[in-house]
């Protein structure tokens, strides 16, 4: 199947779901890398469905026989519109959907609405969702790190040095306000960030399992670059810790 199949059939897509929602329909896009014209031989077909309120927000996702993969995520307006305006911790993973999308179908130019939510988007939000971040999982993460250090553990260090790689670049695509444009490209992306930790370059192929390393290197990786994480984060006013004792 060709990117103008796949196109082709995702209009289809969009028929048969005005034909049978109607007017509850109040936009469809197509997204993912079929949009963006980067799709292979083996990519999917993503479509958002914006509904009114009569519609329940549900999703559609199966492998038809001929070997294509759909996925048809159905989302109320004001749903869709409140996210557009929101960042939290999974933002650099979700953002590009609602920023990259071809519009197959809308009422009342929907999606310029969306596109003037994701602008309002405020630094302080950014330094919420990057606080957050550390504290919930890369501080978690670290101290589980060191836990498995003292205790000899190699395979679950290595595990949990891979997430914590993984959480750190969400958190470094929050600090630089970027968004992935899909999951698969984050290695080539997060490079090109203005604002990275030192040694990032060099560090980012150990805890990924890029580069061959014994447990000592992909140790002291984590370490460096929790370090980094902290002085960034100092340095652009993200508090994370809390001087009380909450409940």
């Amino acid at each position: 199947m060709t990117h103008g199949d796949r196109l082709a059939l995702a209009r289809e897509l969009a028929q048969r779901i005005l034909q049978k929602y109607g007017d509850a329909v109040l936009g469809i896009a197509l997204y993912g890398s079929v949009a963006r014209k980067a799709d292979t031989s083996h990519s999917d077909i993503e479509l958002r469905v914006i509904t009114d309120a009569s519609i329940a927000e549900h999703d559609v996702e199966y492998v038809h026989a001929s070997g294509t993969k759909i996925e048809i995520n159905y989302e109320q307006a004001e749903h869709y519109l409140r996210r557009a305006a929101s960042v939290d911790i999974d933002w650099p993973i979700w953002a590009a959907q609602y920023r990259q999308q071809m519009v197959l179908f809308e009422r009342e130019d929907f999606f310029a609405q969306a596109r003037r939510a994701t602008e309002s988007l405020k630094d302080e939000d950014f330094r919420t969702a990057q606080a957050q971040l550390i504290a919930e999982d890369l501080y978690e993460l670290v101290q589980k790190i060191r836990g498995a250090w003292e205790q000899r553990r190699e395979e679950s260090l290595r595990w949990f040095a891979g997430r914590f790689l993984w959480f750190s670049m969400l958190w470094l695509g929050l600090a630089n306000r970027k968004y992935f444009t899909t999951g698969g490209t984050v290695w080539d992306e997060v490079r090109r960030f203005s604002i990275l930790p030192k040694n990032f370059e060099s560090q980012l192929p150990v805890l990924a399992g890029f580069k061959p390393s014994n447990v000592n290197e992909v140790y002291r990786a984590v370490e460096d670059l929790w370090a980094e994480i902290q002085r960034l984060a100092e340095s652009q006013g993200v508090v994370w810790q809390s001087d009380e004792w909450l409940v």
